[in-house]
């Protein structure tokens, strides 16, 4: 039984190796036969301490992940979550096929029992291992702080098991029922964590869905605006040269046609003011332009932006329009937005003190810094959008 004992141990730290050499993507087989030699030697040293199960999982998990981490130079969460996992089944078949012939057979012969428990285990051992590797390969994208507790209930579950298993198995080895009443508790309270933290990314993820769809949802209509508002400027361009023709052949015989003429025209000053390449942007900061020129406050753009989907973003958009929003009527201002990077500078300027500073309250973590100065008998109000670099942002203000 001897010889029977080693040629199982060999099996199980073989198969043990070839699955952590294949699922980890080791590229030596100086890495598979030290492995293999350290874990076989650490199972028959076990055997000869008779240590219990508890003992042999460590020493198998702590090795097979050194090799692990050696091989891939980082450690990742997701990476020992699997190992743990792979070593509870590893563990899990003995128990099971032991308690499962202890049902179905007699024990008159104990060498039989053992022999056929041994086989039973070692071979679903290796036919999981392959359906594993075969099925089941792929990397874990999920950030590593989603593990950390699913990973302290793995250690305490298979710690449980361990300790009553090996208890069952082998009459010599007890344990305490506190430790484990202890230990049950700890992965009660551990599964309501795992509860709670799961619900809230759950949560997170729904929203952000939803918010993504709701984005969607304002660019598609957008850009149907956007494609009505061609529409619309191709035939105000045909009106105004219609009734230019119009005026020129009435020549002022009638005056009340042409009276009407400048009335519509004067009514119908909307104009597309932007022209950034950002459909978003365009449309809706030519709208608001074209409203504070209906509050008679007369803006010239001047934009130095790139064609990038932040500046279609409703949360850029918005501070910008709020920034518009302390202008005060009745003067004629410059506004130029420069984009470099990572920031954003929108600058406001004018001969006359255009801007109301000190009502001025925008709520936004985009907007960095805000400053008004008067310069040169120019009155000016920066702000800079979204920046962390201090060289950078002080060479942009």
């Amino acid at each position: 039984m001897v010889a029977y004992s080693i040629f199982l141990n060999f099996v199980e730290v073989f198969t043990l190796t070839t699955f952590v050499y294949l699922y980890y993507s080791f590229s030596s087989r100086k890495q598979f036969c030290l492995l293999l030699t350290s874990l076989f030697l650490i199972c028959e040293l076990c055997d000869i301490l008779r240590e219990n199960g508890i003992i042999l999982m460590i020493e198998y998990y702590a090795t097979s992940y050194l090799f692990i981490l050696h091989n891939k130079q980082t450690i990742h969460l997701g990476d020992m979550f699997i190992l743990g996992g792979y070593i509870f089944v590893l563990f899990l078949f003995p128990f099971f096929f032991h308690y499962l012939f202890t049902i179905l057979l007699t024990q008159n012969n104990l060498n039989i029992f053992i022999i056929t428990v041994g086989l039973f285990s070692k071979f679903f051992l290796i036919l999981f291992t392959y359906w594993f590797l075969n099925h089941l390969k792929y990397n874990f994208v999920t950030p590593n702080k989603q593990y950390i507790l699913v990973i302290l209930t793995e250690i305490i579950v298979l710690s449980i098991f361990g300790i009553i298993g090996y208890a069952a198995v082998d009459v010599t080895v007890s344990y305490s029922p506190f430790l484990i009443c202890i230990l049950l508790l700890s992965i009660f309270i551990l599964i309501i964590m795992n509860g709670i933290y799961f619900n809230k990314i759950y949560t997170e993820k729904m929203q952000y869905e939803k918010q993504l769809q709701k984005e969607k949802y304002i660019k598609q209509s957008l850009r149907l605006i956007q494609n009505i508002s061609y529409d619309i400027d191709d035939k105000k361009h045909r009106i105004h040269w219609i009734l230019e023709h119009i005026k020129h052949l009435n020549n002022d015989t009638n005056p009340k046609i042409s009276k009407a003429i400048e009335q519509y025209q004067s009514k119908n000053t909307y104009q597309k003011l932007v022209a950034s390449k950002n459909p978003v942007f365009d449309i809706l900061i030519s709208v608001k332009i074209n409203r504070l020129q209906d509050d008679n406050i007369s803006i010239k753009p001047f934009f130095e932006i790139s064609q990038n989907e932040k500046y279609d973003d409703l949360d850029f958009i918005d501070v910008i329009s709020e920034i518009l929003d302390y202008v005060k009527r009745h003067n004629e201002i410059t506004l130029h937005i420069k984009g470099q990077g990572i920031y954003t500078l929108v600058e406001l300027y004018s001969e006359n003190d255009f801007y109301n500073y000190d009502r001025c309250k925008i709520e936004s973590n985009l907007i960095v810094k805000k400053k008004n100065i008067y310069k040169d008998g120019i009155y000016y109000m920066k702000f800079l959008l979204k920046g962390t670099d201090d060289d950078v942002r002080e060479n942009l203000w």
